[in-house]
């Protein structure tokens, strides 16, 4: 084959393997013509067969010739199958061939030639030559191995499964069995039963007798209930009567009460209304006597009256009570009527209402109305309580700024 030839068949083919007879062949096969021109003719073909393996090395395999000789592969006489392809013993020999082969070996530029396409070359191992099929066999080999081994992993599935169908069988044959033996015992039971019913029927039968006596019984007696019951709705129709009479009587004493009771309230009001024009009478009074504290003369007098309390050492105490009070009589939370009327202790004894809080009610718990309770003021603000502030008058002059709560009531208010 010509280089041309082998490039246009690379061309075409995506995997190609030439057979590389060695050069002393190729001398041989046209010794007879001009012997220098045969040399570079076998020169050029090596050299551009090089080039071409070069170039197609991924799509071109290279075998030597002499890898099927029959002296360059191992003992085949297991292998009955194989033949070699060339028999070296039968070759001639003749001039040509030894004219050839001392060419060959006396051009070192074949020489070289031939020693680079011989390291392209594939060495074909002992195994692949006699079969090339060999790993296809191996393969074959492990895949029908692994099958082998899924059909008796099969075969032992399919075993147990027999094995459990079988014991299913079995426990089905125990229940079907068992089944059997609860119906007999049914059947025993259902011929014990209806012989029980049988008795029932006549048992049945003579307590419908039974019935149908008291019945008649029963119908007699609702006939001297009903006269007993029309005796009893007359007694009662003539305690309705009596209650109706009860009823309007009860209604003329409530219209007298209601009467009293709005007498009454009409008094409250006035009593209220004469409280509340007191209060602000003592306002105005208050105002007035602020108004004096403001004025020169009230400041000449409180020097007077400095001198004269250090005479009288209770007079600044007295002052001060004096000034307390006119705040309790002019804050909607002290309720002197109330206060009075509640502790009658301090009614019997005659103490001005709003002088006794100051002085004992508060540290006794008392309440100077129904709504503010001292006792809750001072738990719920701790630091009144620890400087020993009235309750009622912290309120008054400082907590009501600070808006402090007088109730849990305000809290929940505040909260919301």
């Amino acid at each position: 084959m010509s280089s041309e030839q082998l490039s246009m068949l690379m061309k075409e083919h995506n995997d190609v393997v030439v057979v590389m007879p060695p050069p002393y062949i190729l001398l041989n096969d046209n010794i007879s013509d001009d012997i220098q021109r045969q040399v570079n003719s076998v020169k050029d073909l090596l050299d551009d067969c090089y080039k071409i393996y070069r170039k197609f090395r991924n799509q071109l395999q290279l075998i030597p010739l002499s890898a099927f000789c029959s002296n360059s592969v191992a003992d085949l006489k297991e292998f009955p199958y194989v033949e070699p392809l060339i028999d070296e013993g039968l070759v001639s020999t003749n001039i040509d061939s030894v004219i050839s082969h001392s060419l060959a070996h006396q051009n070192t530029h074949i020489v070289k030639a031939y020693k680079k396409l011989q390291s392209c070359c594939i060495v074909i191992s002992e195994d692949n030559l006699l079969n090339p099929n060999l790993e296809s066999l191996k393969t074959s080999l492990v895949q029908q191995k692994l099958n082998d081994k899924a059909l008796e992993n099969e075969k032992t599935k399919i075993l147990e499964q027999s094995l459990f169908l079988l014991e299913a069988v079995e426990e089905k044959a125990h229940e079907l069995e068992k089944e059997a033996a609860q119906n007999i015992a049914q059947a025993k039971q259902n011929k014990s039963l209806s012989e029980q019913n049988k008795t029932l029927v006549n048992s049945l039968s003579q307590a419908d007798k039974k019935l149908r006596y008291l019945e008649k019984s029963l119908s007699e007696e609702v006939s001297t209930l009903s006269s007993q019951l029309a005796i009893v709705q007359k007694d009662l129709q003539q305690s309705l009567d009596t209650h109706s009479d009860f009823v309007q009587k009860s209604k003329k004493e409530f219209t007298t009460l209601e009467k009293t009771k709005n007498r009454e309230i009409k008094s409250l009001e006035s009593s209220l209304e004469e409280k509340t024009n007191l209060e602000y009478v003592l306002k105005a009074e208050l105002a007035e006597l602020r108004a004096i504290k403001a004025s020169k003369l009230w400041k000449v007098s409180s020097k007077v009256e400095k001198l004269s309390n250090v005479v009288d050492k209770h007079g600044a105490n007295r002052k001060k009570l004096a000034q307390d009070m006119s705040l309790l009589y002019t804050s909607e939370l002290f309720d002197a009527g109330w206060y009075l009327e509640t502790y009658k202790d301090v009614k019997k004894e005659g103490i001005d209402p709003a002088e006794h809080y100051l002085l004992y009610g508060a540290k006794e718990g008392r309440k100077p109305s129904q709504q503010f309770d001292g006792n809750w003021y001072l738990q719920a603000n701790p630091d009144v309580a620890e400087q020993g502030f009235n309750p009622l008058l912290h309120y008054i002059k400082f907590g009501r700024e600070e808006k402090r709560p007088i109730s849990p009531v305000m809290i929940t208010f505040n909260k919301k």
